[in-house]
């Protein structure tokens, strides 16, 4: 068996800046300390340079307070970034497969390990994604609805949807591949800053290798404000234009391929207009459901007016 090779089956792996890791770390040892199966996972946590000093401080006090013999804790002196930290943690991992999960999540399941186990043990898919969810919540202020309400229209939906196009749904927010083949399709490393890394390496990964995805979910509890996660799609908008730059026959198979194709005909000058003119009606909207209009509206004119300061179409005229 192909186990064998390996010191464990699983090898949790979690990057970490700036978030409170302990209630997702008391969730997974509380699961494990009562468990059969602890010493078939080891715990792997690498921060990448958060710059909040006194967080970093009750990350690393929790953790050698509740050690597991498994526990492997780091911090890096410098930020690496999204996609260099997870190809960090893999090389560090020593287990046959690798548990991706973000710091903000928890698991909504008590047998959220178990779970993944099952998979390992059949050892008939090489990636397996257990979904994201807003079950729990720790940010209720009204100031992160539209987030929540942007998460269950794009990210928290059934197993059964997400099959359908596996490579649109896998996140590595939760998702276990098998090491062998995350070492031969690791993060591309040029995408920097935020956003698109799991999506470009999903659908390398949905090429080659059985993904399937499963419901066993983590909750997502670290919203954002409606103001910060309209920052964060136009900050997303390089790596997006990478995504399309690299797999335009994905990209042509997305929903906004529609509106961007019809967009590139308008100049520059009018994209600018309509774009000064989407961020004012986005601000002053209270509407979530027409906020998810005009974000997604917003997002295909700055995709477009990328692409034409670059000078590059990926094949839409």
């Amino acid at each position: 068996m192909q186990s064998r090779e390996y010191l464990f089956r699983v090898s949790i792996c979690i990057p970490v800046f700036n978030w409170d890791i302990r209630l997702l770390l008391s969730g997974l040892l509380d699961e494990l300390s009562s468990s059969h199966y602890r010493s078939d996972v080891e715990l792997i946590i690498t921060d990448d340079s958060s710059s909040n000093a006194a967080l970093k401080e009750r990350n690393r006090q929790f953790v050698d307070e509740h050690m597991f013999e498994h526990l492997h804790y780091r911090e890096l002196d410098h930020n690496v970034g999204r996609a260099k930290i997870r190809n960090l943690l893999a090389e560090e991992a020593s287990g046959e497969f690798l548990l991706f999960l973000d710091s903000d999540v928890l698991p909504d399941e008590k047998d959220f390990l178990e779970k993944y186990l099952y998979y390992v043990d059949r050892n008939e898919w090489d990636v397996v994604c257990g979904g994201l969810s807003c079950i729990n919540r720790i940010m209720i202020d009204k100031r992160y609805d539209f987030y929540l309400y942007l998460s269950k229209k794009i990210e928290a939906v059934p197993a059964k949807v997400r099959n359908k196009t596996p490579w649109r749904y896998l996140w590595t927010s939760n998702a276990m591949v098998r090491k062998s083949v995350f070492l031969e399709i690791p993060f591309d490393e040029r995408f920097s800053g935020y956003g698109y890394e799991d999506s470009e390496w999903g659908i390398r990964l949905t090429r080659k290798y059985k993904v399937l995805h499963i419901d066993n979910t983590v909750s997502h509890l670290g919203l954002v404000t409606k103001e910060k996660a309209y920052q964060k799609m136009r900050n997303s908008i390089r790596n997006y234009v990478l995504l399309a730059r690299l797999h335009p026959e994905a990209f042509r198979d997305s929903g906004i391929y529609k509106i961007t194709s019809r967009l590139v005909f308008i100049n520059s000058s009018l994209l600018n207009i309509a774009d000064a003119a989407l961020q004012k009606l986005f601000a002053s909207n209270n509407s979530n459901a027409l906020c998810f209009l005009i974000f997604q509206l917003n997002k295909a004119v700055l995709f477009v007016k990328e692409l034409k300061n670059s000078g590059n179409l990926c094949g839409l005229h």
